[in-house]
């Protein structure tokens, strides 16, 4: 049996009890408070008998967030996320299939909160006044119970509901742990969604006795500042990294604590992947993950990274996780060919809610096929090449948009590319894309071509000045797409 992953809170808590475990503007609370006010709103969520019951949470990156998620924990019910940077009706559908006992929400999330179909508790006042405290259940023990219930980007369709499990959960947690090796008194900065990835970092910096500096809005100078002053850590997405690049003159000396700088959900260009390490210092670091296998089936250190070679990977498997190769055939190998990413974990015990048929599809042998494809180095690193769904077939030869952007982004004057394809009497699909770059068209073409060869050169270039991206930071293809060929 292995117990939930709020277990972590209450390690070494004689040592912990009056560090600070959350700085969110004027509000500090030391781990003794947090845990107070854990308690008592998790008392109060038996009360109201909420135990085992899947609960909905959307509000925006504050203290009564972690506060909330961690009493959700603590009473063994089902914590399911809500991005308030979702729509009003996207989210009222999310939670409909969700079937929420429960809504929790703040008021600048309200708006986009739309129906949840259940009763709603407005967190500001829920936890601003003085909860009663009672006796908790023991943590619950059970490896396959639901932790959480977490939705697809959706950036390939409709959003899929992923049941994580605790076994899951916990895998995750203690690959992220051994991951950066927190102290306690280090400080993790929260500027991601913590209705996305940035959650995945409550547990492991809290388990160290280390400390939470959070953010409500991701204001660049206001990171910036964090960062010089005593962050250790920080997630981001990539396109926020490149926004700080462009945020005055700094030098890896203005970051004297800062380890790790960590992206995920999008590859970033080389030249900025080199300005990136020229400017914050030696630190940049990127995970792999999915929702189906959250954050943790591999990942590049910052020593890593200094390797030119592995930086168009994803890095290397995290220890007890196995990475393996799908092929056309059907059949599981590694090094080589091109094939569907499968993975083999305790990380990958997920299920898809409601829906039976979808989980037995995307198991193979034991293995959960990630829906993306790739190639296993000689040194073990992995490298994505594309999404299997979005393969295009043009004059009867296959090409993934990944490797078509990832090639791009090797040009310095690159920012971000995304390729698509177009219906064509002549090629069957028109390999086209849409560049956010400081080049000439023709430029690009003949760096392509050199690189990748005629046939996985777009025989349209668009120039953008931005790509349209979903509530969680993912480029959407059909939406650029549709940018140009509105009928789709």
């Amino acid at each position: 049996m292995s117990q939930s992953p709020i277990a972590v809170l209450y390690r070494d808590l004689a040592d912990k009890r009056h560090r600070v475990a959350i700085r969110d503007g004027e509000v500090e609370l030391c781990y003794g408070e947090l845990i107070d006010r854990v308690e008592r709103a998790a008392f109060d969520l038996i009360r109201r008998s909420l135990a085992g019951k899947r609960i909905g949470l959307c509000a925006a990156n504050t203290w009564q967030n972690i506060v909330a998620y961690l009493a959700i924990l603590r009473v063994g019910a089902v914590w399911v996320p809500i991005n308030p940077n979702n729509g009003a009706q996207l989210n009222s559908a999310l939670m409909a299939r969700a079937n929420l006992a429960l809504a929790l929400c703040d008021q600048v999330s309200a708006e986009s909160l739309g129906e949840p179909g259940a009763e709603v508790l407005m967190l500001d006042s829920w936890l601003g006044g003085t909860l009663p405290a009672g006796a908790l259940p023991a943590i619950e023990e059970d490896p396959s119970a639901p932790f959480a219930i977490k939705f697809t980007g959706g950036s390939t369709g409709v959003p899929k509901g992923v049941v994580q499990t605790l076994r899951s959960a916990n895998a995750a947690l203690a690959s992220l742990e051994a991951f950066y090796g927190l102290q306690a008194g280090e400080v993790n900065l929260v500027v991601a969604p913590l209705s996305h990835g940035a959650s995945h970092y409550i547990l492991p910096v809290l388990a160290a006795g280390a400390t939470h500096v959070v953010l409500s809005r991701p204001d660049r100078g206001a990171i910036l500042a964090e960062l010089k002053a005593r962050v250790s850590v920080v997630f981001m997405p990539p396109t926020l990294i490149r926004m700080l690049l462009n945020e005055g003159d700094f030098a890896p000396g203005d970051f004297p604590s800062l380890r790790h700088l960590t992206y995920s959900a999008a590859p970033m260009a080389e030249s900025a992947i080199d300005e990136a390490i020229g400017r914050f210092g030696p630190v940049l670091s990127t995970l792999y993950g999915q929702t189906e296998a959250p954050m943790a089936i591999s990942a590049l250190t910052p020593a890593q990274m200094l390797q030119t070679q592995l930086r168009t990977s994803v890095g290397f498997a995290f220890p007890g996780v196995e990475i393996a190769l799908l092929t056309e055939s059907g059949e599981i190998g590694g090094q080589g060919a091109e094939g569907e990413i499968v993975v083999k974990g305790d990380l990958a015990h997920t299920y898809y809610l409601d829906q039976p048929e979808l989980t037995e599809a995307a198991r193979h042998q034991g293995w959960l096929r990630t829906g993306d494809i790739g190639r296993i180095a000689a040194d073990g690193s992995l490298s994505i090449v594309g999404r299997a769904k979005e393969m295009i077939i043009t004059g009867g030869y296959n090409v993934y948009p990944a490797e078509v952007e990832q090639a791009l982004l090797a040009h310095p004057a690159v920012i971000e590319a995304c390729a698509f394809g177009v219906e064509d009497s002549v090629w069957g699909e028109r390999l086209e894309v849409a560049v956010v770059a400081r080049a000439e068209v023709e430029t690009l073409r003949l760096f392509l071509r050199e690189k990748i060869g005629p046939v996985r050169t777009p025989k349209q270039f668009h120039l953008v000045e931005t790509l349209p991206r979903n509530p969680v930071g993912k480029v959407v293809r059909g939406q650029v797409k549709a940018l140009f060929y509105p009928a789709g």
